[in-house]
């Protein structure tokens, strides 16, 4: 068991699937404006390896892309566990298990360790369909503030 503090910014993506790879540079962004006073990861792994990840904050803030069905790319939606549970958002994550069972198997094993408060990040893409690198327009758009919102978030 660890003792828990500090707060973790946790990014999600594939960095050749395009828009996919939004997680990782926002945080990127995040550790050059925040330098020490926040723990920043980048993941390009999912389900158990972002749950194992949390544990030891008291605070975890996942930012991802989220495919939303009939939301246009670049939709910056704001979550919590409790709403992953209730709804049936679909992070990307192809090759894991998903992210809300991945956060209970965690809890269970080690609910000491888990964070109080765990905060989700969501910008609305399409489906990647084929290897590229760069996001697209109107998810490049949607980067600076979704920074400005989690900066907020870590004020809180």
């Amino acid at each position: 068991m660890k003792k828990k503090s500090g707060i973790v910014v946790i990014g999600l993506g594939n960095p050749i699937l395009g828009d996919d790879a939004l997680g990782l540079i926002i945080v990127s962004e995040l550790r050059k404006r925040l330098g020490e006073s926040v723990d920043v990861v980048e993941l390009s792994a999912g389900g158990l390896t972002a749950a194992e990840t949390m544990l030891g904050y008291k605070k975890a803030i996942i930012v991802d892309a989220l495919v939303e069905e009939g939301v246009a790319p670049g939709k910056i939606i704001r979550l919590t566990l409790e709403d992953l549970r209730r709804a049936s958002k679909r992070f990307i994550g192809l090759h894991d298990m998903d992210f809300v069972t991945s956060v209970e198997l965690v809890k269970t094993i080690d609910r000491e360790s888990f964070p109080d408060e765990v905060v989700i990040f969501g910008i609305t893409i399409q489906k990647p369909s084929c290897y590229q690198e760069g996001l697209s327009e109107e998810v490049k758009a949607a980067v600076p503030k979704c920074i400005e919102m989690i900066e907020e978030e870590i004020k809180l």
